[in-house]
């Protein structure tokens, strides 16, 4: 699902692929914006050692992500798509005893949280989960390291070597672990999704995130969000651009 932006930025670049607020006040963020952040989180995770392995189920890493809607949370999503691992996206308001079974399942590797509570509510567990090597905070979180340190990490070299790695496995292989909701049990709250589309008629789907609204819509407020082919593994929505 990550050559939707590529697609989006050959054919129809937008000046508001995203938007959110940032410090009280609307930011928009560009197709090619959009496009030069995945890559280089990307990168960056290719320097830290996350990546698909052997692109077995069991060889991918995992990453997770604890989090509100927000911009990072749509370019982790890509980032860790295009460089074959898994993402493990769950609601930030889980408790910490379903959090350490839903961790410690997926044997995730580095988790990135939304700001201080969600971060405390990973670091009161992660003694508890030998995988879990990183922890990452969206927001500035005193004792947390931020995601920008990721973004930082990439190099040319990194960066240069994503086309390839992502030509090296097929759409169907773009899953991500996703935390269901109303599970009467820990065991009910994962659930493997695999996109079982081609790379044509991905470039004709409208991904949106199950909880992210991707559209122009008279019920927002501020600066119109447009459907630029984005992009996430939870939903697709069977709809030309």
């Amino acid at each position: 699902m990550f050559d939707c932006v590529q697609y989006h930025l050959d054919n129809k670049p937008l000046p508001d692929m995203l938007a959110a607020k940032e410090g009280g006040k609307w930011r928009s963020y560009s197709t090619r914006e959009v496009k030069e952040l995945v890559d280089q989180l990307g990168g960056g995770l290719l320097n830290l050692g996350i990546g698909g392995g052997d692109m077995s189920e069991e060889g991918r890493d995992k990453v997770a992500v604890l989090s509100k809607n927000r911009p990072e949370w749509v370019v982790l999503d890509l980032a860790v798509q295009q460089i074959g691992a898994v993402l493990t996206p769950i609601y930030p308001t889980i408790n910490v005893n379903e959090l350490e079974f839903v961790l410690k399942d997926a044997q995730v590797k580095m988790v990135f949280v939304n700001d201080e509570e969600t971060f405390h509510k990973v670091i009161s567990i992660k003694d508890k989960l030998p995988a879990l090597q990183e922890i990452f905070s969206f927001e500035h979180v005193t004792n947390a390291r931020h995601w920008k340190e990721v973004l930082n990490a990439a190099t040319p070299a990194s960066i240069a070597r994503i086309p390839g790695i992502a030509d090296t496995h097929d759409i169907s292989d773009n899953r991500v672990v996703k935390v269901v909701g109303g599970a009467t049990s820990a065991a009910d709250y994962i659930e493997v999704v695999a996109v079982q589309m081609n790379r044509m008629l991905l470039r004709e789907v409208i991904a949106v995130n199950l909880t992210m609204i991707y559209c122009n819509s008279k019920t927002l407020t501020g600066p119109p969000m447009t459907p630029a082919g984005m992009v996430s593994s939870t939903l697709l929505l069977g709809l030309r651009p």
